[in-house]
């Protein structure tokens, strides 16, 4: 058994220590497999950040990283297919989901397991416990006995599977939760990170009547239009939510009749109630944390406006999400979005690129120092 590197986080808001644990055995079930490609999403950074704290189940000393793709060196018993059945060997790449329990009534009855309160999230748990690999900052990940994975096409780069891994399955899961989307909706994407460029692209597969994505800095509204938005706002030339209200409306005669909120920025929840239509649908993805908002009740009870939550996406969201970035990379290129490449002793650079927005999808190669 040899050892591996991890980047580590012991203390939040604090600097992150490269540390070494023994390559771990696969139980029954389980696979262990050399990450190839990690990028950084918006929740580690909240993670490191201490703003899920009491929100979700999370456990110091953590290995932070949910977004990945790794090559199986060692199958567990019985952990020779994927969940879709296809044969996994080793050498093949992998992408892996969080870990439902599968015996409460969100997993059973609801059929939601995204929702399940004793979900397994790997990168929220303690680290410092065999199997040690929790989290994908790291030269190993442990994919545990139950969690789905799947076998990624080979047409899929490793750092477009890393990043839509949780990006796009995520925004798979909220299409859902949202409903058809006709050729006669106006569409509204709050927020130009990946998770609202990924909603503009797969949204603009459904050929609105309008698709206005409300962000910035400039460059990320310049992939939106790349990626099919009709129209942008940016919140620096715009920086007033009020106008910015007024604006959306008037291009969308009225406020959109669909809406994502995939900001988590402060307020944007009730500013994208204040600007969706009458009869309108809005689906409310990005915000984890930060302060309670305001929202105008009256303009819910008035307008007839159908709001729901989504969070996250399971094992199937993964599954269309890898066929998106298969199907589509000849209309779309899925490379925009990435960011510079940094090795575990860099993590640190990486996450203040994410936080100052300097780079939308910052990745980590492990193999590196």
């Amino acid at each position: 058994m040899t050892d591996a590197r991890a980047a580590v986080l012991t203390e939040y808001r604090a600097p992150f220590t490269v540390e070494t644990f023994p390559r771990p055995e696969p139980e029954p079930g389980a696979l262990v497999v050399d990450i190839e490609a990690a990028t950084v999403c918006g929740s580690d950074v909240h993670v490191w950040a201490g703003d899920l704290e009491g929100r979700l189940p999370i456990s110091l000393p953590l290995i932070l990283g949910h977004e990945m793709a790794g090559r199986v060196t060692a199958i567990g018993a019985g952990a020779d297919v994927d969940s879709l059945g296809n044969p996994v060997r080793i050498g093949d790449r992998v992408v892996w989901a969080h870990t439902p329990c599968g015996r409460c009534r969100q997993c059973t009855l609801d059929k939601e397991p995204t929702l399940c309160p004793q979900r397994y999230i790997g990168y929220m748990s303690d680290c410092s416990r065999p199997p040690h690999f929790t989290g994908t900052f790291a030269e190993v990940g442990y994919v545990v006995p139950g969690a789905g994975r799947l076998v990624v096409p080979d047409g899929v780069e490793s750092t477009w599977a890393a990043a839509g891994s949780c990006a796009v399955r995520t925004v798979v899961r909220a299409l859902d939760v949202m409903g058809r989307i006709e050729f006669t909706d106006t569409v509204l994407v709050q927020g130009a990170g990946p998770v609202g460029l990924f909603t503009t692209a797969l949204a603009s597969l459904h050929g609105p009547r309008k698709l206005v994505v409300v962000g910035g800095p400039a460059d990320r509204l310049a992939v939106a239009q790349e990626w099919g938005a009709t129209d942008v706002v940016s919140v620096d030339e715009h920086p007033d939510p009020a106008a910015r209200v007024e604006l959306v409306r008037d291009l969308t005669g009225g406020g959109p009749s669909v809406g994502f909120e995939m900001a988590g920025a402060p307020g944007a929840g009730a500013e994208g109630i204040d600007m969706t239509g009458r009869n309108g649908r809005y689906v409310l993805m990005g915000t984890l944390g930060g302060p309670r908002q305001e929202v105008d009740v009256a303009r819910i009870v008035g307008h007839g406006l159908r709001i729901r939550g989504s969070m996250s996406g399971d094992i199937g969201d993964y599954a269309v999400a890898l066929d998106a970035l298969d199907r589509f990379s000849d209309r779309f290129d899925w490379n925009r979005i990435l960011g510079s490449t940094y090795g575990l002793s860099e993590l640190d650079r990486a996450m203040d690129a994410m936080r100052a927005m300097a780079e939308i999808k910052p990745v980590l190669d492990p193999s590196r120092p």
